[in-house]
C-alpha cells in the first residue's frame, strides 16, 4: 500500500485552520489500509485527501475500495455541473507586493520587452496598459535575468532607454496563473513569497523534467492546483476567526466601558426544526435587544431565557 501514495503536496498545512467539513474513511481495495479525510480535490485517476492532523496526501483511484471509487465518481459529477465561477486567489510577492490570479498550473512564456516613444513595453503595449500583475512583475523579472539594480518604474523606464530601440525576450517558467480579466500568464516560482513558493514548486522538477510523460504532467499540475486552492482556503478560513477574535474583543471592550452588555440567550428550535436546543451570546443594550438579535441571526430558533454575562 506504501506505493498507493503519490506525495504529500502540502506539509506546511498542517498548521492552518481548516473547518472539517466532509471527513469520511477511506480505504483501499483490500481494506487493510484505512484512513480518515476530507475529500479536497479529485481528477480522473487522482484524489487528493487532507488527513486528520491537516496535511494533504494524494492516492491513485484506481487502488482505492469500491465505495470510495464511487464516492469520487459522484463528487466528480457534482463538480461538473456547478456553473459558480471559483473564487480568486490573493498571492504574496517575494517584496511584500500581492497580487490576485488563480492557479491553473505550471506553464512557460515569453515576453517581449522594448522601448517606444519614452515608455517601455511589453509585446508592443506599454506598460500603463497591462494588467497590474505585469506591471508589478516588470521591474523584478529584469531585476532577476539582466540589472539588478532595476527596482522601481523608474528604474525600468532607464533601462529600457538603455536598449535603443531594440527589442529583449525573457522566458516566463513557472506557475500558469488565471488573471481577473480571463487573461492566462505565467508566473516566474521566484516573484513568490518563500512559503508560496514552497507550496508552488513541489511538482516543478517533474513537470519541466524531459522524460517526464504527458500523464505526469497533468498528475503535477493537478496536485499543484489542489494545493493552492486549499492553501487558499485555509488562508482565509484564519483570516475569518482572526476577524471573529477582533469583534469579540471589541464586544468586550464596549461591555467593559458600560456602552453595552453580554447576555447569553437560550434557542429552542421551532416546530419542524430538528435540531437540539442551543445558547449564543450576544452584545446589546437590553435583553429584549439581545433576544431580538439573536432571532434575525438564528431565524429556526425562538430566543427562550436571557442572562447577564458581565456585571
Amino acid at each position: 500500500m506504501k506505493r498507493m501514495l503519490l506525495a504529500v503536496v502540502c506539509a506546511t498545512l498542517t498548521t492552518c485552520v481548516c473547518p472539517v467539513t466532509d471527513a469520511r474513511d477511506w480505504s483501499d481495495a483490500t481494506g487493510t489500509y484505512k484512513f480518515e479525510g476530507d475529500l479536497i480535490a479529485a481528477s480522473e485517476d487522482t484524489v487528493v485527501v487532507r488527513r486528520k492532523k491537516g496535511d494533504l496526501q494524494a492516492y491513485q483511484i484506481a487502488q482505492l475500495s469500491d465505495d470510495d471509487k464511487t464516492f469520487v465518481r459522484s463528487h466528480l459529477e457534482d463538480t461538473g455541473k456547478k456553473t459558480d465561477p471559483e473564487e480568486m486567489q490573493t498571492w504574496t510577492g517575494r517584496a511584500g507586493f500581492r497580487f490576485r490570479g488563480r492557479v491553473v498550473g505550471y506553464g512557460r512564456g515569453t515576453i517581449v520587452v522594448g522601448h517606444e516613444r519614452g515608455t517601455t513595453t511589453v509585446d508592443k503595449k506599454t506598460i500603463d496598459k497591462l494588467d497590474e500583475i505585469y506591471q508589478l512583475m516588470l521591474p523584478k523579472v529584469i531585476a532577476e535575468y539582466d540589472d539588478e539594480t532595476v527596482k522601481t518604474k523608474e528604474d525600468l523606464q532607464k533601462w529600457g532607454r538603455r536598449l535603443r530601440g531594440k527589442d529583449k525576450s525573457f522566458t516566463m517558467d513557472g506557475v500558469r496563473m488565471e488573471l481577473d480579466n480571463g487573461e492566462t500568464i505565467s508566473v516566474p516560482l521566484f516573484l513568490f513569497s518563500p512559503d508560496e513558493r514552497k507550496l508552488l514548486e513541489q511538482g516543478w522538477q517533474t513537470w519541466m523534467s524531459k522524460d517526464a510523460e504527458d500523464t505526469a504532467r497533468r498528475r503535477e499540475e493537478f496536485l499543484t492546483v489542489a494545493a493552492a486552492a486549499e492553501y487558499q482556503r485555509a488562508l482565509r478560513a484564519e483570516q475569518q476567526a482572526q476577524m471573529q477574535i477582533q469583534m469579540m474583543q471589541l464586544e468586550l471592550l464596549k461591555a467593559n466601558s458600560g456602552l453595552t452588555q453580554i447576555w447569553e440567550v437560550q434557542m429552542l428550535p421551532r416546530p419542524g426544526v430538528a435540531a437540539r436546543p442551543t445558547s449564543v451570546v450576544i452584545s446589546a443594550q437590553n435583553s429584549l435587544t439581545a433576544r431580538m438579535i439573536a432571532e434575525q441571526q438564528y431565524p429556526a430558533f425562538a430566543s427562550a431565557a436571557v442572562r447577564q454575562l458581565n456585571y
